[in-house]
Parts: structure tokens; sequence; C-alpha cells
């Protein structure tokens, strides 16, 4: 009797282990408060668990104690930030942007909205400013609002189909 309560003792303790491991942020930290780089499918976005499969359209959010959480879509970086009662204005948060191919601040971004993104949020990240681009307020707006490529109606709207 007294060896299966080991057992589950184990048990319990390698799954608490798993939890909190490489899955969320992988014990990223930015030595000076900025994005940090990371190997293609090391990580997992915290928000959708789906694998980072690189940084085209990944984002991150760099706490004051230097932790770092990587997402693989802008559309989870805001819905992870809401969700965790995270001032999306006042915190230091990233994207990688299609047309430069580096990180810049995700409030300076644009975004368009009908491009295939990981999670179909379909917001990808530029850092020129283009026709039908939408500044970052009004992407976490929609993001939040359910605006997005996921629901029929906008996707036909915006794409025709």
């Amino acid at each position: 009797m007294k060896k299966w309560w080991i057992v589950i003792g184990v048990v319990l303790m390698l799954l608490a282990a798993g939890c909190g491991g490489r899955g969320e942020s992988g014990g990223l930290k930015s030595p000076n408060g900025g994005p940090v780089t990371f190997k293609p499918e090391s990580l997992a976005c915290p928000q959708c668990r789906m694998p980072l499969k690189g940084l085209k359209d990944s984002a991150q959010y760099v706490a004051e104690n230097g932790d770092v959480t990587v997402f693989d879509d802008p559309g989870c970086m805001v819905l992870w930030l809401q969700d965790h009662g995270i001032d999306a204005d006042g915190a230091k948060i990233y994207v990688y942007t299609r047309d430069t191919k580096r990180w810049i601040d995700a409030k300076k971004a644009y975004y368009s909205q009908t491009d295939a993104t990981p999670m179909g949020y379909g917001f990808g990240a530029y850092e020129k400013r283009a026709k039908d681009r939408i500044g970052f307020d009004e992407m976490r707006l929609r993001v939040l609002r359910g605006l997005t490529l996921k629901d029929p109606k906008i996707r036909k709207k915006l794409l025709g189909y």
C-alpha cells in the first residue's frame, strides 16, 4: 500500500513539473527588455498550445522581470494578455514583421486583416504602412470582439468566400 502512494506522488510531481516546462515561456529571459531569439519547434504558444514553427507571425511579451512569453500568432498574444489582465498599452510586446523580417514594437506595427496566420485570425504584422492595414488598437479590438477571419461573415466580407 505504501508503494502505491510513492508511485502516485512521483507521477504527480512529474505532471506538475511538465506543466511549467518548455511549453509556455521555455524559461526564456530578456536581458535588456527586448525580444529574444528561439529555435523553431522548441516552444508552444501558451494560448493555443501549438508549437511555434518559426519567426513568421510570432509575437512576444516581455514581463518586467525579463520573463518572455512567445506566441505563434498576434491574435493569441492579444487574447492571452486580456486573459491575464495585462494592459497592452503599458506592456512590452513585439511582433516579427512580414515585410522587414525583424522584431518591432507591436503597438507600432500595421496589421493586414487577410493574411494566413497560424491560428487563422488574419493579422499579419508589417513595419510599413499600406492600404487596408490597421493599427494595433484596431487589431486588438477586432480580436477581442471576434471580428477575425475565423468568423465566416468577416471572411466572406474580406476575402469574398
